[in-house]
C-alpha cells in the first residue's frame, strides 16, 4: 500500500511539469475512465457484473475456500506440486508461516473483491441515473452485497476479526481499518444478506440465469446461523428454500432422483440446475472467464492425461485426495467415489498405470480453456444442514437414497456412524469433498481438533485461523497477529 501511494505521488509531482491546475481536472474526452464512467444504467450494470468475476477468483482453486475448506482438511495432501515453495505444504501439514504466499494471494484477492462490490454499491447510491426499471437499481446493490457478505463470511471464518471496508477506500484510508470483532462482522454479514434477501428475486430467466437470488441469500443466512450455533434461525431460512419447491435433487431435470443426478452435477456443460442454488459462473473458450480447478488439481507429473484422451499435460498436483477420504466411501458408493477419486491414469509410452489418485468432479476436455462452473451451495447441502438442525435424518436420507444407499436408522446403514451427528458429518464429507466444505465443517461442529488429531496432524486450537498476513501488518503495523503465529 506505501508503494502505491509513493507512486501515486510521484505521478502528480512529473505531471505537474507539463500540466496547470484546470487541466489536472479534465478526463481525457474520447476514452472510459473512472471520471466518465457510471453516467448510465448499462454502464452501471457493466459494473455490477464484475462482482461476478470476482466472484469467481474467491471460489477457483487457491482461492480462500479451497485453502481453508479443502487443503487445509484431512481430505487432501500434496503428493508433488510445482513452484519452488513449500507454501501449500505448510497448509496442509499444519506449520503455515507468516509470510505464505499463497494465502497473502488470498487476503488480497479478497480485499480486491470487496473494493469492486463497495466500489458498485457507492456508484449506484451516488451515480445521477434514471433506471428503467425502478426495481433494477436496488436489485443490483443487493447483489453486490450479497456478493460482498460472502467474502466476509468466508474470511471471518478464516482469520476471525478483520477490517471491515463498506464503501471504497482510498489508499491513505486504508491505515484506519483495523480488526473488527468477530461479533460485528458477523452482525454486518447478517443485516447485509438480510437486506439482499428482501431486494432480490427468487429466480431470473434468459440471460441473467446465473445470478445470486434471493434464495441464494437464504443459504448462506442459514449457513451463517449455523456456524453462530443459532439452529433456530438456520431452519426457518432452510425450510423456506425446500418449502419454495423450486430445487430438487433431480438435476438433470428428467422427473426421476437416481444416480444419474448426482454425475450430471459434474459434467462441463452443466449449469445453474435446479440441484443448486449458487455458483461461480465459468465460461469455456479462449479469452474467457475460465475456471482453473482441473489445472490446479490434476496430477504434477509429465505424462498425465484426461481419461478417454491422449493429449498430456501437467496439473499443478493440489488436493492430491487422501486414503483416509477414499477410505470414508463405503463400499456401495461407487459412483460417488468413482467421480471424486479417480485412482491415476496410463503412462501412453510406458503401457504402465500411474497410480497417482485426482478428483473427476471438475472434469472438462477442454482442459486449455475450461468453463465448468463451480456449485458454492448445492441443495444437498441445504438438505444435510436442515437434518443437522432439525435433528430429522429423513432429509439425510433424501440424499442417500439418490444413489441408491441404505438412510440412517435402516438396515444396512454403517454402525459406527451411530449417530446422526457422526451420520451427518460422514455424509457431508463424501457428498461434498473437494467442494470446500470439509475444514469448515469440522471447526463450526468443533470436532476439528479431535479428528485431525486422531489421523495423525499436528494442530491444536491455534491453527484453526489461518494467520493474518505479514505483508498486511508491515503495511499497518496497528493490525494485530492471530494467537500461535
Amino acid at each position: 500500500m506505501k508503494n502505491k501511494i509513493i507512486y501515486i505521488l510521484s505521478f502528480l509531482v512529473l505531471g505537474s511539469y507539463s500540466c496547470n491546475e484546470d487541466e489536472l481536472d479534465l478526463y481525457p474526452k474520447t476514452q472510459i475512465t473512472e471520471g466518465n464512467f457510471y453516467q448510465n444504467e448499462e454502464q452501471l450494470v457493466l459494473a455490477v457484473n464484475d462482482i461476478y468475476r470476482q466472484l469467481g477468483r474467491i471460489y477457483n482453486a487457491q482461492g480462500i475456500a479451497d485453502l481453508y475448506g479443502e487443503l487445509r482438511s484431512d481430505n487432501t495432501y500434496i503428493e508433488f506440486t510445482g513452484g519452488s515453495t513449500t507454501f501449500s505444504e505448510e497448509i496442509t501439514d499444519y506449520y503455515i508461516r507468516t509470510n505464505n504466499g499463497l494465502i497473502e494471494n488470498a487476503w488480497e484477492t479478497c480485499y480486491n473483491a470487496i473494493f469492486i462490490c463497495n466500489n458498485a454499491i457507492y456508484q449506484l447510491d451516488n451515480a445521477d441515473v434514471a433506471f428503467t426499471d425502478p426495481d433494477l437499481k436496488e436489485r443490483l446493490k443487493a447483489e453486490a452485497t450479497l456478493v460482498r457478505s460472502l467474502i466476509f463470511f468466508n474470511m471471518v471464518r478464516v482469520w476471525g476479526g478483520i477490517p471491515l471496508p463498506l464503501k471504497p477506500l482510498k489508499p491513505e484510508e486504508g491505515y484506519e481499518y483495523l480488526r473488527e470483532s468477530k461479533e460485528v462482522v458477523y452482525q454486518q454479514i447478517i443485516s447485509d444478506l438480510k437486506y439482499a434477501k428482501t431486494n432480490l428475486p427468487e429466480s431470473y430467466s434468459g440471460n441473467d440465469v446465473g445470478r445470486v437470488t434471493k434464495f441464494g441469500a437464504s443459504a448462506i443466512l442459514a449457513k451463517v446461523y449455523l456456524t453462530l450455533g443459532e439452529n433456530q434461525n438456520a431452519s426457518i431460512e432452510l425450510k423456506e428454500i425446500i418449502e419454495s419447491e423450486r430445487f430438487s435433487l433431480d438435476a438433470n431435470d428428467d422427473g426421476n432422483i437416481n444416480a444419474d443426478d448426482y454425475e450430471y452435477l459434474f459434467l462441463p456443460d452443466t449449469k445453474n440446475s435446479k440441484a443448486s442454488l449458487l455458483e461461480a459462473q465459468y465460461l469455456g473458450g479462449e479469452n474467457s472467464v475460465n475456471s482453473n480447478h482441473q489445472s490446479q488439481y490434476t496430477p504434477f507429473h509429465w505424462a498425465f492425461h484426461l481419461p478417454g484422451m491422449n493429449e498430456t499435460f501437467r496439473g499443478n498436483g493440489m488436493n492430491t485426495p487422501t486414503q483416509n477420504l477414499a477410505d470414508e466411501f463405503e463400499a456401495d458408493d461407487v459412483l460417488r467415489k468413482n467421480i471424486s477419486i479417480y485412482p491415476g491414469y496410463l503412462n501412453l509410452d510406458t503401457d504402465q498405470f500411474i497410480e497417482y489418485p485426482f478428483t473427476m468432479k471438475f472434469y472438462d476436455p477442454n482442459w486449455r480453456y475450461p468453463g465448468q462452473n463451480f456449485e458454492i451451495i448445492r441443495y444437498a447441502d441445504v438438505l444435510l444442514m436442515y437434518s443437522e438442525v432439525t435433528n430429522d435424518p429423513s432429509y439425510l436420507n433424501m440424499v442417500r437414497a439418490r444413489v441408491g444407499l441404505p438412510g440412517f436408522g435402516q438396515e444396512g446403514y454403517p454402525e459406527k456412524y451411530n449417530t446422526l451427528t457422526l451420520a451427518i458429518e460422514h455424509e457431508r464429507r463424501v457428498e461434498l469433498c473437494f467442494e470446500f466444505h470439509r475444514f469448515f465443517d469440522l471447526v463450526r461442529t468443533g470436532r476439528a481438533v479431535e479428528v485431525l488429531q486422531s489421523n495423525g496432524f499436528d494442530i491444536n486450537q491455534d491453527k484453526l485461523l489461518f494467520p493474518i498476513p505479514l505483508r498486511a501488518i508491515d503495511v499497518n503495523n496497528n493490525i494485530t497477529q492471530n494467537p500461535g503465529y
